[in-house]
């Protein structure tokens, strides 16, 4: 699919663009990112009482967007290329980048903590589950059902992932201390392989495609910015946490669900072949939507 990509662009014929924009993508999941997961739920606080609910709710957003997704895929009666495209756009969520931004700006710097908090399970769900799911969808109906799990166990980007999180939380309830240095290390990387993941995604965005999926995307990102914090939310104001650091929590839980598509969302399709245009389409509109649930949440949390 890269190298497919890579053709179409303008570039000069003695560059290897295929083989970077190959090599790209396969640099951070297989090396990379392994390096930081380790690190970090070696050095997660996974005792923590108050951390029994907070993951659970950054679950629940990420598996809401991905289950309207689907749904929104069956009303418009999309193929399976484009039902993995929606599913991936309405499940993963920028809490990282642009959710730490936001908590920080409108809430102050205590509120980090509590995104992290949300944030534990995040990368666990997406290559556990959603980056499986998506395989499914990229693959023909005939072939997903002979392979079943067996396709699964075989990639290699889902099962470097998997075990990198077994291995971090092993040597979480070792009680080994973490080497020192890893922490600085993990803050150089997670930029290093944002630009990665940002060279294919660059190369493979078309503006165009906007116009071409605009009704749908914008359906989508009403959709993911709306229902989904009403839901995550009234589900948390149900179980207490409305008053808890004074309020602070909840408004934590509240911009994170209101978080645009993560760009992360465009590597699925380009690895198993779903709708890249779709994904595309779907990321720069629930971005660009960002001028309007910013306000939004101005207004919102006052009353909250």
């Amino acid at each position: 699919m890269l190298r497919m990509m890579a053709d179409h662009q303008s570039t000069p014929s003695w560059f290897p663009l295929s083989g970077v924009l190959f090599y790209c993508i396969r640099v951070v999941l297989l090396g990379l990112n392994p390096i930081i997961l380790i690190g970090a739920f070696w050095y997660a606080e996974l005792t923590d009482g108050l951390l029994l609910f907070l993951p659970l709710l950054g679950v629940m957003t990420i598996v809401l967007g991905g289950l309207l997704g689907v749904l929104l895929s069956r009303v418009f009666s999309l193929s399976r290329s484009q039902t993995g495209a929606m599913f991936v756009t309405g499940s993963f969520i920028n809490l990282g980048t642009f959710g730490s931004l936001f908590c920080v700006l409108l809430l102050g710097e205590e509120s980090l903590a509590y995104v992290a908090l949300f944030r534990l399970f995040e990368e666990l769900f997406y290559y556990t589950v959603c980056y499986p799911i998506a395989k499914r969808y990229g693959v023909s109906q005939a072939e997903g059902v002979h392979k079943g799990w067996r396709s699964i166990i075989r990639d290699p980007f889902i099962m470097v992932t998997f075990f990198s999180i077994v291995i971090g939380g092993m040597l979480n309830v070792s009680g080994l201390e973490r080497i020192d240095g890893y922490g600085p290390f993990i803050q150089i990387l997670v930029p290093i392989t944002a630009i990665l993941l940002l060279i294919p995604v660059g190369f493979s965005m078309r503006i165009q495609s906007v116009r071409e999926h605009l009704k749908l995307s914008l359906t989508l990102s009403l959709v993911k910015g709306l229902i989904v914090p009403f839901l995550v939310v009234s589900v948390a104001l149900l179980f207490g946490l409305g008053s808890l650091k004074d309020g602070t929590i909840i408004h934590v839980i509240l911009i994170l669900c209101m978080m645009p598509t993560a760009v992360s969302a465009l590597v699925p399709p380009q690895l198993y072949q779903l709708d890249v245009d779709l994904a595309n389409s779907n990321w720069l509109v629930n971005t660009g939507l960002l001028v309007v649930f910013i306000p939004l949440l101005y207004i919102v949390i006052p009353l909250i």
